[in-house]
């Protein structure tokens, strides 16, 4: 099976945890993101090499890249057995926890799908760009490869089945994140996780969740922020990890956040606020760009919406969505 000889996707950069939603919710953001090109070549295997003018270039090994590993599972559930090279782009950094190894996954996905002129299912896509993720994170969540895909906001039980629901992002919420230039990566954040927790404790972390979930359906700024503070086992076990993280986020909340919280094992912290509120987005840009100096640390503090499209399909044509077939404007690469 062919389709078209070169083919080129966009998936955004993504949140997750938010805090009770450890390995359970995600969100794509917009402004970040990576590109994937996927070319047919000669032969039977997959080549991978990164644009050099992309914010990072990675490991070129087939078994162990992620948009490798899931650019072969897409060729493989469409039946096609020749030669694929993908070139990377990547929009952001390794180890940043906005979703570095999921956007790239999810880009070489859909590039290779367009590519073959297939048009997998949802859930073989989905599984697909999870097992890219497993090839980098070392365990097969989907907290950030599910929102990429998707976009919007995706609750998640499990990958096995793969139970989720998708909520749409609302114009009133507002997303700063701040960037240190620090590295935290998946794998040592997850050691410091306690192997077991209380019952109680357990019941109560699933409230909390449940209370977020709430927040989102209802499009609440205030109680979202409220929520996504109230984590009590992940948070306090890998507090150790930012020791910046105290001092931002109470630049965050006195400046007029409604909450603020690492995304996924960090160092990237994410502050949501009301859009609507006039003069609140430039005062806590400024805030927590002092508490960052203050705290020793160069990074950056950018501003963010939810981005609802997900994956984009990229061609001559123009962009569309994969997951609804919709134009949507360029992204900001």
């Amino acid at each position: 099976m062919t389709g078209n000889r070169s083919a080129s996707a966009w998936a955004p950069a993504s949140l997750s945890n938010l805090g009770p939603g450890f390995d359970a919710l995600g969100a794509a953001i917009d402004g970040l993101g990576d590109t994937v090109r996927a070319e047919e070549t000669p032969g039977e295997t997959i080549t991978v090499s990164f644009d050099p003018e992309g914010a990072w270039v990675g490991p070129v090994d087939p078994k162990s890249n992620t948009a490798a590993v899931a650019a072969g599972h897409v060729a493989a559930s469409l039946g096609y057995r020749g030669g694929l090279h993908l070139i990377i782009r990547k929009g952001l950094a390794a180890g940043t926890g906005l979703g570095s190894s999921a956007a790239s996954s999810v880009a070489a996905a859909v590039a290779t799908e367009q590519l073959l002129g297939g048009a997998l299912s949802q859930e073989d896509m989905m599984a697909a760009v999870v097992a890219g993720e497993a090839a980098t994170s070392g365990q097969a969540h989907a907290d950030n490869v599910l929102p990429s895909l998707l976009g919007g906001f995706v609750l998640m039980r499990s990958i096995h089945p793969a139970d989720h629901v998708r909520m749409e992002g609302w114009n009133d919420l507002g997303l700063i994140i701040v960037l240190p230039k620090a590295e935290v990566m998946t794998r040592e954040a997850r050691k410091a996780l306690p192997d077991m927790v209380p019952l109680s404790r357990a019941v109560d972390h699933a409230a909390r969740l449940a209370m977020l979930a709430g927040a989102l359906q209802r499009r609440d700024v205030r109680s979202l922020g409220r929520w996504m503070m109230s984590d009590d086992i992940v948070i306090p076990a890998r507090h150790h990890l930012w020791p910046y993280l105290d001092e931002v986020t109470d630049a965050a909340l006195e400046s007029g956040a409604a909450g603020c919280t690492i995304s996924g094992s960090g160092p990237a912290i994410v502050a949501c606020y009301d859009r609507t509120k006039a003069g609140l987005r430039e005062s806590l840009q400024a805030a927590l760009s002092a508490a960052l100096r203050s705290a020793g640390l160069e990074g950056g503090v950018s501003i963010h919406r939810i981005h609802n499209h997900g994956a984009l399909i990229l061609d001559d044509e123009g962009v569309v969505s994969w997951r609804t077939g919709d134009p949507v404007p360029l992204p900001n690469r």
